[in-house]
């Protein structure tokens, strides 16, 4: 499907999910990176600038690079946007009497602008948009109820390497296509370094898996390594509970239900 036919589904789509939760205004947040520069572009053909407010949540690992492609973004768009470090917010957890690590600190973060992010569209009547694209949900590479938690995913559907080419046919600006992917969560951090598998792997291998319906064995076969394989399935498996809603036990029996189920 083209580009151009993706685009005009997701801005149609955007348009009717606001419109059936009786709102008009979007609160995202803006890290500098081209998933949210594609989801701020979207948004704002769906709903008009007016109606799309960005925030700039940056932290002491977040680069002087990230944080200016952010703003010239929202200033490109012509959206209101604010820009608000977390370290303020984040620095008071460092007293909790039990160890931490990088990944409960990388997750706290992330928490804490979702926090912020709903503070704002409840002050507004907006909606928290989500800017995970496929790939990410599908590994579960997102923090459960920290940028996992949100009201609509726009890129949700499409894998990474459709988000690039969306990005391409919105004019992001070429330094944000080119950047490495990185949630920033520490310094040095990058997306694909963290997963062990470049983005172009992993789309390769996610969408032989899901959407072909290939075996392990047929996707080794196209020449991808076993382990590489076996890494990618036992991510899929591992954080398959962030993306149900928790379990609920039934109290007149010893199992397990979605509540989602009826």
């Amino acid at each position: 499907m083209p580009m151009s036919t993706t685009r005009k589904h997701i801005v149609k789509g955007i348009k009717e999910y606001f419109r059936r939760s009786g709102k008009t205004r979007a609160v995202l947040g803006l890290s500098g990176g081209i998933d949210s520069a594609v989801v701020a572009v979207l948004l704002v053909q769906a709903l008009g600038k007016k109606n799309v407010t960005c925030l700039l949540l940056p932290t002491p690992s977040s680069s002087a690079a990230n944080l200016a492609d952010a703003r010239a973004v929202a200033k490109q768009l012509g959206v209101r946007h604010f820009i608000q470090p977390i370290y303020a917010f984040t620095k008071p957890f460092t007293r909790l009497p039990w160890k931490q690590t990088k990944i409960t600190t990388a997750n706290l973060k992330a928490r804490i602008r979702a926090t912020i992010l709903y503070h704002y569209a409840n002050t507004r009547n907006a909606l928290v948009v989500g800017t995970g694209n496929r790939t990410e949900l599908m590994l579960g590479y997102f923090t459960k109820y920290g940028d996992g938690a949100v009201d609509l995913l726009p890129i949700g559907g499409l894998w990474k390497r459709e988000v690039r080419a969306l990005a391409r046919e919105l004019k992001v600006p070429a330094p944000i296509l080119e950047k490495a992917p990185t949630a920033e969560l520490w310094p040095g951090q990058t997306d694909e370094r963290e997963l062990g598998l470049s983005y172009t792997q992993l789309d390769a291998i996610l969408s032989a898996l899901f959407d072909r319906q290939a075996s392990p064995k047929q996707v080794i076969q196209e020449g991808f390594s076993r382990r590489q394989v076996e890494k990618v399935l036992a991510r899929v498996k591992a954080n398959q509970h962030k993306a149900v809603p928790p379990p609920i036990i039934a109290p007149n029996d010893s199992y397990v239900f979605n509540p989602t189920q009826q």
